[in-house]
């Protein structure tokens, strides 16, 4: 069986994966799906499980690459197959959790992204700076141009070689797939408290991750490495660094933080709700509990 932990930030999903993994006695593979826990070095921000929890041994995907390191879904997607595969030839249950639910659903259904590009000229851009080269894509794909900062030259060159291979644009690709589950047994719980009670628990979140050590953390991260793209999306370290750099005073930072949270929160919300099917839903972490003990004991 592959159980699949979603909800918005600051829900306790990782907290209900551990409940989980204790009632499950075949040592299930417990597979991380936040986006931006997958970056060593990058914990409290992310509200990463802590290296001391015995379960942290026990994650896939988890502190896998650098915060120098752009990470994209179709490279999780990847990951994250080869890691249920694994599971299901060792007959082990899968716990497959996280907040990211693009990566979730790229993963569970028939999302393809493995173009093969690797034969396809492109040397005819070399010449091509940033900017010329996302005003191409933007003729070619806007809808992915949109998706792509100009900066991040690499991922414009794929979308231009997806569309060289295939003689259509990555978004046109696509639409044709049918996005369906491609595993059987999966059960997907969404965990959604009640929209107050949620927007205090960010708040109350990321003032302890203020008091745990986020200012120092941030300071770590840009003195050992240049953020990459990716990692400078994760919520909270652009705004301390920009408090670092005295462009925000550190109360402005915290509830710029705060707000940017509680609307990715509804972003995630919004996106479980809709994008995947036979979900089952909970209010609270109490009735997810009363589930487990009544289908699994």
């Amino acid at each position: 069986m592959i159980y699949v932990i979603v909800g918005p930030t600051g829900c306790g999903k990782t907290h209900l994966a551990k409940m989980l993994y204790d009632f499950l006695n075949n040592r299930p593979v417990l597979i991380n799906a936040d986006a931006f826990q997958v970056y060593q070095d990058m914990n409290i921000g992310t509200a990463k499980i802590s290296v001391d929890d015995p379960l942290y041994s026990e994650y896939k995907l988890l502190d896998i690459i650098k915060p120098c390191q752009n990470f994209s879904v179709m490279e999780f997607q990847k990951l994250a197959r080869k890691e249920i595969d694994n599971a299901i030839k060792q007959n082990r249950d899968v716990i497959l959790v996280g907040g990211t639910g693009l990566y979730i659903r790229a993963t569970l259904y028939d999302y393809q992204f493995n173009v093969e590009t690797e034969d396809i000229d492109l040397s005819f851009f070399d010449t091509f700076n940033n900017d010329d080269l996302h005003c191409l894509l933007k003729q070619l794909d806007p809808v992915e141009a949109n998706k792509i900062h100009p900066n991040n030259r690499k991922r414009v060159m794929r979308a231009i070689s997806i569309i060289k291979a295939n003689g259509e644009s990555k978004t046109n690709l696509l639409k044709k797939q049918q996005h369906q589950m491609i595993y059987k047994d999966v059960k997907i719980f969404f965990i959604n408290p009640p929209r107050e009670k949620l927007y205090q628990i960010i708040n109350k979140r990321v003032d302890a991750m203020i008091k745990d050590g986020l200012i120092d953390e941030v300071k770590n991260l840009v003195s050992k490495y240049h953020l990459s793209m990716t990692a400078q999306k994760a919520i909270g370290y652009s705004e301390i660094i920009s408090f670092l750099e005295n462009k925000l005073s550190l109360k402005e930072a915290i509830e710029l933080i705060k707000k940017k949270t509680r609307n990715y929160a509804k972003r995630q919300i919004t996106f479980f709700k809709h994008q995947f099917d036979s979900i089952i839903m909970y209010n609270n972490i109490d009735d997810f509990l009363n589930y487990i003990q009544e289908a699994l004991l």
